[in-house]
């Protein structure tokens, strides 16, 4: 067995013990068995934090600086309306990394982090039709509805190809919103 995977076990071991998830007395034997009688990085009695829950820890922040980035992104396009062309432009470009991000980073496909960066790049891309249609094509409101329908269906199809169920539950609702007012306005 090879180093790191002993440490990667010796952590959560001491993790268990530091959570009296198994009695002392078992750790303390599963630690001299996978250290071979060495006692390895227990210096002063502390114990390591699990390799897992650092992972966890890692997760958590992706998951606050995904949320935060859409909502900041959000809120700017419309604070900021000196250069709405450089704004969306650099929002996509924001956007584009967003999407990205999961298909160089391997480690980030099978983590439960994945669905909110969806959910960020969604409620961006929501946000750039709207700041789109605000700055160039005001005039036009039934062009407003066409990117809804274009966020629906965009939704709706990424939930079936992705299998997930509040993707596909979102656009279906929007979809059906949006026919339902422009049955009311008729």
């Amino acid at each position: 067995m090879n180093d790191h995977r002993k440490k990667i076990i010796i952590s959560e071991i001491k993790y268990w013990k530091k959570n009296k998830l198994l009695p002392a007395h078992y750790c303390d034997f599963l630690i001299t068995l996978y250290a071979r009688g060495n006692e390895m990085d227990e210096e002063d009695g502390k114990v390591s934090t699990s390799i897992l829950s650092k992972e966890k820890k890692k997760k958590n922040v992706l998951i606050i600086i995904c949320l935060l980035l859409a909502f900041v992104l959000s809120v700017g396009l419309f604070m900021f309306e000196k250069y709405p062309s450089l704004l969306l432009g650099f929002t996509g470009i924001i956007l584009s990394a967003l999407l990205l991000y999961p298909v160089f980073n391997q480690s980030i496909k099978k983590s439960s982090a994945l669905p909110f960066i969806y959910i960020s790049s969604a409620m961006i891309l929501l946000a750039m039709s709207f700041k789109l249609w605000t700055t160039f094509f005001y005039e036009v409101p039934m062009l407003l509805l066409g990117l809804l329908i274009l966020n629906c269906v965009l939704w709706l199809f990424a939930g079936r190809k992705l299998k997930l169920l509040y993707f596909t539950l979102s656009g279906a609702v929007g979809i059906v919103f949006i026919i339902g007012f422009l049955i009311y306005q008729i």
